[in-house]
């Protein structure tokens, strides 16, 4: 009998737990199928050689990713969060949920706004990528990103970083942030 009742109330806290929590499992896939050809006249015989490829890429438009993030409602208007984030190379299978180096963060929200704790983008990049008109991935990738992101510049933080803490306002301040 004691057991029982144990186990009704573990069963009662769960039920209570769950009704505040919510936890989602998200993801992108973007593969692209290319085709190249090209012809060329041979300098030395003069004859037309033509070659031509195919093949399949990852993240093409969007970068390919899979993520688990979930919210913890701690009342008085308080939130709890936690968001996971991963990499997947969708064409070769060679990036999997090994890491999360995508994003990686606790947040605790109200009405005064976040606080945002652990591996998540910067500052600068999220200037680039919410003013510039052609985004950050694909065909119209700026400039900036392109050369910021690159690490052969010794900028490996341009887009995310980690050990970060992140302020974000609410979103009640009619525009202003």
């Amino acid at each position: 009998m004691k057991k029982t009742l144990t186990a009704y109330a573990a069963l009662a806290v769960c039920g209570l737990a769950s009704a505040q929590s919510s936890v989602t499992l998200f993801g992108v896939v973007d593969a692209g199928l290319t085709y190249q050809s090209a012809t060329a006249r041979d300098a030395a015989t003069g004859a037309s050689v033509k070659s031509s490829k195919t093949s399949l890429a990852n993240s093409g438009y969007n970068s390919s990713r899979i993520g688990f993030r979930g919210t913890e409602d701690l009342g008085g208007g308080l939130a709890a969060s936690f968001w996971l984030e991963a990499p997947i190379t969708n064409d070769d299978g060679a990036t999997g949920i090994s890491t999360f180096a995508r994003r990686s963060t606790v947040s605790l929200s109200g009405g005064f706004g976040e606080l945002r704790l652990g591996r998540d983008y910067t500052p600068t990049f999220w200037n680039d990528t919410v003013f510039d008109p052609f985004g950050t991935n694909g065909s119209g990738t700026n400039v900036i990103s392109t050369v910021s992101g690159n690490t052969t510049i010794n900028n490996a933080n341009y887009v995310r970083a980690s050990n970060s803490i992140g302020y974000f306002l609410p979103p009640n301040l009619g525009g202003f942030y």
